[in-house]
């Protein structure tokens, strides 16, 4: 028995061996490094990172073998590594950690960034309108640049004069030696599309060789002469790509900056030592780099609004709850109860012969009432509109507000709206309204659009 056990073994050895599972294994795996796989589409991966596009079949074998041929390498050295115990060294440790983090970052930046959708050719037409310096009137300027980093407003306004009655480049030029500033004087070749726009803007309207003085604030001032200037239009497919090359960066830089923003407000970060809030800088350090930090006036703001806004959903399905039971009122000649009904009181009457009846004091007040059909009409039309509103105003709020705050909003505004159509069905309020039957019914739905055009603000729309 224990003979044909080994026996069957063995051949399921043998058929877990087969060709079958091997060709297998060759089509995922392209080679094995000391029992280590390096598989295909590590091989593939590597080389879509890397890839010419339009290569022939030859060269794309030979830079797969080429990847394939370093990944082999690197596990090589790799199992030196670990061999050698080098693994577990701090800088080992430290390295893998930075390169764990590196690399978690750019699939999260490549998540977060790829809702981000390129824009229609319309819109990159009308991107293309709006920068003709980029596009349409493109440029490749010659000029002569010279910058001093010190700002001296008497002299400059001096060098502008003297700009101003003919002056040559070269003589505003020794006019700064001999005033014996500092200054760099260079010669570009630049088109208007790689030029700081308002330069750009300047040296195609300027003159040749006509100096022309700028001053940056109090940084550097600069003279600028334009030597030739030669008209390089991008027009036609050439600006489509530019256009949505430039926008696809903007708004991907856009929607970066204001995704990483969110999750830095949603931490809690905290520094220490030479980094920490207090900690003061050397004399003459100049402006420090900032650090990501917690916008804590914006998370407050952010909170207020938050309340402001489930306060505002409450109140809404207070005035749904409180206009649903004058509508049934007004609809059915009944004062509707929901939920907290209380318990109606019998009365007696006595009719014109003498004989008494009993009654329920609601239906005392309102069995007379019938409503005309133009009024159950409009009694259709106003609740159409109140769910329209209370749709919209979810809407608005859905994907700016937590799920839970909407939920704990909507159920007190339930609640309240219940108590207040019981506190309004007591009699001297019943009373009080027997005869304004459409009063409340107005009143309520000029409340409920009121509240969500509130909210509309809240969220900032």
């Amino acid at each position: 028995m224990s003979s044909l056990f080994y026996i069957l073994l063995i051949a399921f050895t043998i058929l877990g061996c087969s060709p079958e599972t091997e060709k297998k294994d060759a089509g995922r795996i392209a080679a094995t490094v000391n029992g280590v796989e390096i598989t295909q589409r590590e091989v593939a991966s590597l080389y879509e990172r890397t890839a010419t596009p339009g290569v022939s079949e030859e060269v794309r074998r030979n830079q797969e073998r080429a990847i394939l041929a370093g990944l082999v390498r690197g596990e090589l050295l790799a199992q030196k590594a670990v061999a050698e115990k080098l693994d577990r060294s701090a800088e080992s440790v430290l390295t893998m950690y930075e390169a764990r983090r590196q690399v978690l970052a750019v699939l999260a930046e490549k998540s977060m960034l790829a809702s981000v959708k390129p824009l229609s050719d319309e819109a990159l037409q009308s991107v293309i309108k709006q920068n003709p310096l980029i596009f349409g009137e493109r440029k490749l300027l010659v000029y002569e640049q010279v910058l001093m980093p010190v700002v001296d407003v008497p002299f400059l306004q001096t060098l502008n004069d003297a700009a101003g009655k003919g002056a040559s480049l070269s003589q505003l030029v020794d006019s700064i030696k001999a005033k014996k500033l500092q200054f760099q004087q260079v010669t570009q070749t630049q088109s208007t599309d790689q030029m700081q726009p308002a330069i750009a803007r300047i040296l195609s309207n300027a003159k040749p060789n006509v100096p022309i003085l700028m001053r940056v604030e109090n940084k550097f001032a600069m003279v600028l002469m334009l030597r030739s200037a030669l008209p390089i239009p991008l027009v036609g497919n050439a600006a489509l790509q530019t256009a949505r090359n430039i926008t696809s960066s903007q708004l991907r830089n856009q929607e970066f900056g204001k995704k990483m923003k969110g999750i830095v407000d949603a931490s809690k970060i905290t520094y220490f030592g030479a980094f920490a809030p207090g900690a003061a800088g050397k004399k003459g350090d100049g402006q420090l780099v900032p650090l990501p930090t917690v916008d804590t006036k914006m998370i407050a703001e952010k909170e207020s609004r938050r309340i402001e806004v489930a306060i505002a959903i409450g109140v809404a399905y207070t005035f749904a709850v409180l206009l649903l039971t004058f509508w049934m009122r007004a609809f059915l000649g009944k004062f509707w109860q929901p939920l907290m009904s209380r318990k109606l009181k019998e009365v007696k009457s006595v009719d014109a012969e003498g004989h008494t009846e009993d009654h329920h004091d609601d239906e005392i007040m309102n069995t007379a009432y019938k409503p005309p059909v133009y009024i159950r009409y409009f009694l259709f039309f106003d609740v159409a509109v109140a769910v329209s509103t209370l749709g919209y105003q979810m809407f608005l709020v859905w994907s700016r507000t937590p799920e839970w705050i909407v939920a704990l909003s909507v159920l007190p505004g339930l609640l309240l709206g219940v108590v207040f159509s019981q506190i309004l069905s007591l009699s001297p309020f019943k009373k009080l309204t027997q005869n304004m039957r459409f009063l409340p019914i107005l009143f309520f739905s000029f409340c409920l659009v009121a509240v969500v055009i509130a909210t509309k603000r809240l969220i900032g729309l």
